[in-house]
């Protein structure tokens, strides 16, 4: 004997009919709630916060944020955790903006990925083809770097903007 959703008992031998709205599956579009809002917002500042810790902070049980954090991430709300590696005290960030001479964005950007120290590499437009951003312990591995840049073909000229301070970063 089966108990059915309202506590009731099915008699043995008799199909059990639950009558009512269809859950709907996950990937269906749907607004976000403010318990939505405020997870997203608390893993915005902390991704290795527990599913326990998520749970005290808003006031249900660590069970109900895991099922709802697994929903989030089937819906594509949370795409996915990462870290960003904090700047040691000796790094030295700068812009390189390059200017190529008939070499295309694509073949650039496949030569650069040699360079671990070319964190990113963007295809602009204007004046400029690609704007990388370096990073190095000193500024004579900077120089270094820009030597490398400027010295691959199609590359007509280059320009650099270190870092003096970062202001803020958004995620």
């Amino acid at each position: 004997m089966c108990r059915g959703p309202g506590g009731w008992k099915a008699l043995p031998g008799r199909s059990v009919r639950v009558v009512g709205t269809p859950m709907q599956p996950d990937t269906f579009p749907r607004a976000l709630d403010p318990l939505d809002l405020q997870l997203l917002a608390l893993l915005e500042m902390d991704g290795r916060m527990s599913h326990a810790r998520l749970a005290r902070r808003v006031g249900r049980s660590r069970s109900a944020i895991q099922e709802r954090i697994e929903r989030l991430e089937r819906m594509g709300h949370i795409a996915g955790y990462t870290i960003r590696r904090g700047n040691r005290a000796a790094d030295v960030q700068a812009y390189l903006l390059v200017s190529a001479s008939g070499a295309s964005h694509d073949t650039l950007a496949a030569a650069l990925q040699a360079f671990p120290e070319v964190r990113v590499c963007d295809s602009v437009s204007g004046d400029l083809d690609l704007i990388l951003q370096v990073q190095s312990r000193d500024i004579a591995g900077i120089d270094r770097i820009r030597a490398a840049v400027a010295a691959l073909p199609g590359v007509a000229r280059t320009r650099t903007a270190l870092v003096m301070q970062n202001r803020f970063q958004r995620g």
